[in-house]
């Protein structure tokens, strides 16, 4: 859907450190070193995405605001790592490469539970599979043979970025441009009390 005056396509995300955006490109630049065709999202834009919400009315924006503002000094102090790369849909067809998130999951779990809770009555639907916490480091445009990707992912199973503490929530504007999404936040919220 291309994006006209009166709708923004948006997502509800969780900025990453610098340092663990480090980690990821590392992680990332060892990858594109076997050579696969694949895209690569830039490090710079490296998040953790809580809540894909797409094409919206502009007019939602505000009562978006208001819901995300509810979440204000909601919830306690966390914190998450990065670490263990798997892909989807599977060894066989690996469209995805990605890294996942540990550490309190239970908390971030908590966030998303209320966030579909809030957006539901707003017309938003929910997710249609459950929320699995992960970053996302490339895309795959021709397939990888499955031992070579087996091996990848035993290669890096071990690797861990140190903990960061997450303390807010960032509403983004996502353009599609030709060179990838292009991301700008819109307004964010402080997470923790």
């Amino acid at each position: 859907m291309a994006e006209s005056s009166d709708v923004v396509r948006t997502f509800i995300a969780i900025p990453l450190p610098d340092a663990v955006k480090r980690f990821l490109s590392d992680i990332q630049s060892e990858l594109k070193s076997a050579g696969w065709l694949a895209a690569w999202p830039n490090p710079e834009r490296f998040h953790l995405t809580l809540k894909f919400l797409g094409p919206i009315p502009r007019e939602l924006l505000i009562p978006l605001q208001s819901v995300m503002a509810a979440f204000s000094g909601a919830y306690p102090a966390f914190t998450l790592t990065a670490g263990g790369i798997g892909v989807f849909p599977n060894v066989r067809n690996a469209r995805i490469v990605w890294i996942s998130i540990h550490e309190q999951t239970e908390h971030l779990m908590q966030v998303v539970t209320d966030l579909e809770k809030k957006l539901h009555p707003m017309g938003i639907p929910a997710q249609s599979r459950p929320f699995f916490p992960h970053i996302t480091l490339a895309r795959i445009k021709k397939p990888v043979r499955p031992h070579d990707m087996i091996s990848v992912i035993k290669r890096f199973e071990s690797n861990s970025s140190h903990a960061f503490p997450v303390n807010r929530l960032v509403l983004y504007k996502s353009r599609l441009q030709p060179q990838g999404a292009v991301h700008s936040p819109l307004f964010q919220i402080m997470l923790n009390h």
